[in-house]
């Protein structure tokens, strides 16, 4: 047959008769958007996204529906054909419903993949566990005894019951790995003979160089302690973190070949001009490890240390006994964390002292209850003003408190009840209200340092100095250590592009469809889920940890792991990875999260061999149409689920 000669956004292009424009353009590497369009298909759909321009002829047409023709001049993209396809993906997607991602890996600073970890220890395969936590957390064993766990907040299994424990799955995991006889060590890229030199080895330098590492790049890890972790090692207790583990989770690091320079303080023992001879990149990852002040009369005298100290001490063996009477000021994680070690160091009373109340506080809920079970008192509502040497230990003079108004950042304001002073005895007071970053000025000339003692970074965490980088708090503020380790390896994948020559990243936010609030998905989402109560995290009685630095919790066995696992409701869509709609919808800039409204017709079926959610279904007949043309004979459904452009057909056991 004769081919036929029409023009495709300006070119001249011969193909057979028998095909439509998309498939003309296709063959000539000229893509139009499509949802409905499958090649195996005769039939077409009606997605109306493959609509182009008949140039003179004034006419806007499907081009999977429109044959090619002698002369025929077509237009792919322009503004007008941009804006219609616009509204017809908006039309669609006003009739999906259902989550792209789960509101845990949403929820998580670390952007770990929750749902495909979890599902691996459901069905047992732990190996593939950890592999898939390191993707995105290269230091699981200690986040998955410290991080608070945002994912579980976001979980939707609220809405049945309890969230899944997702961070004790994430230990059970990384402590799997290293009672393994191979542990899992990640493979390296060909050696690039680059080098980058990374201060501070905390949660965000030792991310940073667990990925550089893994690019290919070399890398030296300067910190001005004697081991690395920084307040991982220094500022948690060890019946919270135990040493080996963070030893564990350094272990692939020293593995890949990282260069640990320790007790080296940058800015007097070395500074960026000396490591720039052999270096080709800086990163600053300097913790908050600096203790505030209170900012009252007498904090200054002997017997009041501030939490940092007090907890770095207590981690090296240097601690002195407690006292029998302590006080700590203060409520976050710092706080609970030096009252328990307190009782641990002997002391018979220990109280926190709070200025709010117990549900602002910004320590670990879990970690309160624990500290209360040990017999720790929570003095709430209550603020120091003054602390005095006796001549029997301290005397701290404090003021009741009430909450006012709230502030610019949500929180009601404390404010002094009027003539509510008392007076507190104590043989030791811990001041653990807040920390903050220092830096070296010397050390990085010309580097600009913000007035709160953080460096101003661009959205790629490069500084105003070419080739120098910084993340983690020297950047935020004090932080979560899971947010450290998001911000260390954002900070790796910038490096890496600008080690390699190529331009900042400029990623494109991806569209999001959700079922909205996270206990507010379609009943029948909920009632697909069989009520099981969530696996209690084996620990030591309260009796039995009250006195003893031995590890409070003890962790999951394989088996509870696995059923807890498998309470998970895998909210993630299935397809969310190869979903067309996905990918439509952020090429047409619908970035925004997009709470998509659920239809009376919402099901979940999945009897027989595939699932069906019709939720997600935007009828673009492709299923319909390749089962009409399998007829009976039909018995592989491969084919089908992989044909469909939005998940809502998979396997059943997926």
């Amino acid at each position: 047959m004769k081919p036929v000669t029409l023009t495709i956004d300006g070119r001249s292009i011969s193909v057979d008769p028998e095909l439509s424009i998309l498939e003309a353009a296709r063959l000539n590497g000229i893509e139009i958007p499509t949802l409905c369009f499958h090649e195996a298909l005769p039939e077409r759909g009606s997605c109306w996204l493959c609509i182009v321009e008949l140039k003179g002829r004034n006419r806007f047409i499907p081009a999977c529906n429109t044959r090619v023709s002698e002369a025929l001049v077509v237009e792919t993209d322009n503004a007008e054909l941009r804006s219609m396809r616009r509204q017809s993906l908006e039309r669609i997607i006003s009739q999906h419903c259902g989550d792209c991602l789960g509101p845990c890996e949403i929820s998580c600073p670390a952007e770990c993949d929750i749902p495909e970890f979890v599902s691996a220890i459901a069905t047992g395969r732990d190996h593939d566990a950890i592999r898939i936590i390191r993707e995105t957390i290269p230091l699981p064993g200690i986040l998955g005894r410290v991080c608070p766990a945002p994912c579980e907040d976001a979980c939707r299994r609220h809405g049945v019951d309890d969230p899944v424990s997702i961070c004790a799955l994430k230990r059970f995991a990384a402590d799997r790995d290293a009672a393994g006889e191979t542990p899992f060590i990640p493979e390296k890229k060909t050696d690039t003979g680059k080098k980058v030199a990374i201060i501070g080895a905390g949660p965000a330098g030792l991310t940073a160089a667990y990925y550089l590492l893994v690019a290919g790049h070399g890398v030296t890890i300067i910190d001005a302690n004697e081991q690395p972790g920084g307040m991982m090692r220094y500022g948690i207790p060890r019946f919270r973190l135990p040493e080996p583990v963070i030893e564990s989770d350094i272990m692939p690091i020293r593995a890949m070949g990282a260069e640990f320079r320790m007790s080296t303080r940058f800015g007097s023992d070395i500074g960026w001009n000396e490591l720039s001879a052999d270096h080709d990149a800086l990163l600053v990852s300097v913790g908050a490890s600096m203790a505030s002040p209170m900012g009252i009369p007498g904090e200054t005298e002997p017997g009041v240390v501030s939490g940092i100290e007090f907890l770095k001490n207590a981690a090296s063996g240097t601690a002195a006994p407690a006292g029998r009477s302590v006080i700590v000021i203060g409520g976050g994680n710092t706080a609970v964390d030096a009252a328990r070690t307190a009782l641990r160091l002997g002391a018979e009373e220990v109280k926190i002292m709070y200025r709010r109340s117990r549900e602002e506080m910004p320590a670990n809920q879990l970690e309160i209850d624990e500290a209360i079970a040990e017999g720790v008192e929570l003095m709430l509502l209550s603020a120091p003003t003054e602390i005095c040497s006796t001549t029997d230990g301290l005397l701290v003079k404090a003021v009741t408190m009430q909450l006012g108004e709230p502030g610019p950042d949500g929180r009601r304001r404390p404010s002094p009840v009027d003539g509510s002073d008392f007076n507190l005895k104590a043989d030791l007071v811990i001041a653990a209200t807040g920390q903050y970053v220092e830096l070296p000025p010397a050390a990085l000339p010309g580097l600009g340092i913000e007035k709160n003692g953080t460096l101003g970074t661009g959205t790629n965490l490069e500084t105003e100095i070419p080739g120098i980088f910084a993340c983690g708090d020297c950047v935020t503020g004090p932080d979560l250590a899971v947010r450290a380790v998001g911000q260390g390896r954002r900070a790796a994948m910038a490096i890496d592009r600008f080690l390699c020559g190529l331009p900042a990243e400029n990623a494109t936010p991806k569209f999001n469809s959700t079922y909205g609030e996270r206990d507010q998905a379609p009943a029948p989402f909920y009632e697909r889920a069989v009520p099981s109560a969530r696996m209690p995290v084996p620990e030591l009685r309260a009796d039995e940890r009250r006195r003893s630095f031995t590890e409070a919790v003890t962790g999951y066995l394989p088996a509870d792991a696995m059923n807890e696992a498998r309470r998970c409701l895998q909210c993630r869509c299935r397809a969310v990875d190869s979903c067309r709609l996905r990918e439509l919808a952020t090429a047409f800039g619908l970035t925004a999260e997009s709470e998509s409204p659920v239809e009376a017709e919402f099901s979940i079926n999945g009897t027989g061999e595939v699932r069906f959610e019709r939720e997600k279904c935007v009828d673009c007949g492709i299923c319909v149409r390749t089962l009409e043309l399998a007829g009976e004979t039909h018995s592989d459904f491969s084919e089908l689920i992989a044909s469909c452009p939005t998940g809502a057909i998979s396997g059943r056991t997926a």
